[in-house]
């Protein structure tokens, strides 16, 4: 089997993605206002891949920081799975094993060093173009696109091509 072969066999397997946030869902930069108030961007590329696959798939997030900013995004966006101010994101894993999904029917996108336990035991592990680059040689998809600007709708892109046309 070729390495786009496997690549599409384990994308067709995905029933949960999962996805850190800063730095793979926003670029990584935080702006706080003058009342403390933490502020990031997501881009709506990213969010229109989660709308077309979000029918198909669960989403989630498995973050090291609190989730205040973050939250009315995700909710809007509809992922059912959050978990916030978890920096060892095996632990974050752990608090979802009640869904009873198989590793190999699981994404995570990761972009920094404490993600990499994580995306060693999934069946799809994926980074964006910048992430750190000790975590590029660990994961099977790198994206074209940086974090925040598209990676994670070319996650989503890649398993909806491998799936095929939609399942009931």
């Amino acid at each position: 089997m070729t390495a786009d072969a496997d690549l599409r066999a384990r994308a067709a397997r995905i029933r949960l993605v999962l996805l850190d946030v800063d730095g793979v869902l926003t670029d990584g930069r935080i702006w706080f206002g003058p009342e403390g108030e933490a502020l990031k961007a997501f881009d709506v590329r990213d969010g229109h891949g989660i709308v077309r696959l979000r029918d198909q798939v669960d989403f989630g997030v498995i973050s090291g920081r609190p989730g205040r900013a973050t939250r009315r995004r995700l909710e809007e966006l509809g992922f059912k799975h959050l978990v916030f101010s978890q920096v060892d994101k095996l632990v974050g894993y752990a608090t979802l094993a009640h869904l009873g999904f198989a590793d190999d029917e699981v994404a995570y996108m990761g972009d920094d060093v404490n993600d990499i336990p994580l995306l060693r035991r999934v069946g799809l592990s994926a980074a964006p173009a910048d992430a750190f680059p000790s975590v590029l040689p660990e994961v099977r998809f790198v994206s074209r696109f940086p974090g925040g600007r598209g990676a994670v709708r070319e996650l989503c892109e890649l398993i909806l091509e491998a799936r095929g046309p939609a399942r009931p």
